[in-house]
């Protein structure tokens, strides 16, 4: 009996070798016996990243509950994380053994729970340097709370990251991969002007509406994108150019100047017998929509609807000045170099009748500051010629990156090459950052912008890996 079990447990020992031996066999035959690649382990992290942030973005309903999920992320990866009150997320990992004398980074990407696909790509790209195998020196992940453009966040955000020595890398969405040699300056306008309302005389009211259009961040990707407030705004000078006689109940649509508008509506009211004639508009303008948009935003939708006639209108000449400011106002591209790239744009980001008062926000971007001044006087003439009240509510220059900073790229570039086997190139980005603010953060510390691409989200998590394993020591 004893003989039996010993056989038995002979037998059972030999087949988990044979099992382990045939795994690590297939094992070896399938990956060639070797530890995955530095560009393996990054692509197979910045798509998992990727595909769990995108699935992810519905529950992002606030700028907490996006900070939430950046910060549960890194708790789950064993990362030391701190959202402050400004919901700023801030991963701290320390140095590795042997690396404890080398000079602090701090890597920085902004995030916006109403724009989040803009800033994808630099988001997983700084996920995946936080979730860093290679050894390193100490360093600090700093995903910036931007809310509706806000730099609140960014100039309350503690000194105490910043230390002496520190190489700071901020990380810019951009059309094409770049170490930044300059970042746009940035402009708010605010358009006011108090509304009076009186009893409609017609009797057929029309609510217009564009809607499921992607919110977007300011910057160039957006330049060329349709903007529902400002199609609206066209929509009804077009009625007047036509003598087509309505009057306005309602404008609106849009969040914040900083991202562009998902939506907006309109209410008109005609005299039934102009119905015809304003319906035949309508079907023409949502065709020619259909053409330009349905492709790239299968999700987008240019109805309209009879609706009950509303208690009010606003004044006739509330109304004129309404359609002049909209059909007159900047919007997108304006002005581009001899490159074809934007190096100026602007955005409406939201317009409303509501209350006694129709306000309209915009914001300016632009890497030339006598661009952004003409950009600005061009904005208060239309609004006087409008019978706008006009105002700037912040303002930034350019921010231009200094000779440490130079120094900084090209040793970058140096690891960028040394991962990728190519060379980066040079250039500006007319989006803005809040550079002036992160750099009056601490003067010894040193500051790069780096513009991301979607191509290029996995080189420069590469590249910047590659950057923390070199052996840069703080003085």
């Amino acid at each position: 009996m004893k003989n039996k079990k010993k056989l038995i447990i002979i037998i059972s020992v030999v087949a988990v070798v044979l099992i382990c031996a045939a795994a690590g066999i297939y094992l070896g035959f399938i990956k060639g016996g070797k530890e995955p690649s530095l560009q393996e382990t990054i692509d197979s992290r910045i798509s998992a990243y990727e595909t769990d942030l995108r699935d992810s973005l519905a529950s992002m309903t606030d700028q907490e509950s996006a900070a939430k999920y950046i910060a549960t992320w890194a708790e789950n990866k064993g990362i030391d994380t701190k959202i402050d009150r400004n919901n700023n997320v801030i991963l701290t990992l320390d140095a590795t053994s042997g690396f404890e004398n080398r000079s602090p980074v701090v890597i920085i990407c902004g995030y916006d729970y109403a724009s989040m696909e803009t800033y994808i790509n630099s988001i997983v790209c700084a996920m995946t340097v936080a979730k860093n195998d290679r050894p390193h020196g100490a360093y600090r992940i700093i995903f910036l709370s931007q809310e509706g453009g806000n730099t609140q966040s960014v100039k309350e955000l503690s000194a105490g990251y910043f230390p002496d020595n520190a190489e700071i890398f901020y990380l810019g969405n951009a059309s094409s991969s770049r170490i930044v040699t300059a970042t746009g300056g940035y402009e708010q306008y605010e358009v006011t002007r108090s509304l009076n309302r009186t009893e409609s005389t017609y009797n057929k009211a029309y609510k217009i509406t564009i809607s499921g259009l992607p919110a977007q961040k300011t910057g160039v990707k957006s330049a060329y994108e349709p903007n529902p407030v400002k199609t609206l705004g066209n929509l009804l000078a077009n009625f007047k150019s036509t003598s087509i006689v309505f009057e306005l109940a309602s404008f609106g649509g849009g969040i914040s100047c900083d991202s562009t508008p998902s939506s907006a509506a309109v209410t008109v009211v005609i005299n039934e017998d102009a119905s015809e004639k304003i319906e035949k508009k309508l079907d023409s303008a949502i065709e020619k929509f259909y053409d330009k948009y349905q492709d790239k935003y299968p999700d987008a939708s240019y109805t309209y609807e009879i609706v009950e006639t509303p208690s009010s209108v606003l004044s006739s000449e509330d109304t004129e000045a309404i359609i002049s400011l909209m059909y007159t106002s900047l919007n997108g591209a304006y002005y581009t170099d001899d490159n074809d790239d934007v190096a100026a744009l602007t955005n409406i980001g939201y317009a409303g009748t509501d209350g006694d008062t129709f306000n309209m926000k915009v914001s300016a971007l632009g890497c030339d500051a006598d661009l952004m001044s003409e950009i600005q006087e061009a904005y208060a003439t239309i609004c006087v010629l409008s019978g706008m009240d006009f105002s700037v509510k912040q303002q930034y220059q350019p921010f231009v990156i200094n000779d440490a900073g130079s120094a900084l790229g090209k040793t970058f570039t140096e690891a960028y090459s040394i991962f990728r086997s190519t060379k980066l190139s040079q250039g500006i980005l007319t989006d803005f950052i809040p550079g002036e603010i992160l750099a009056g953060k601490n003067s010894n510390a040193v500051m790069l912008v780096l513009g991301v691409t979607e191509r290029t989200k996995d080189n420069f998590a590469g590249g910047l890996v590659t950057y923390l394993e070199m052996e840069k020591i703080s003085e």
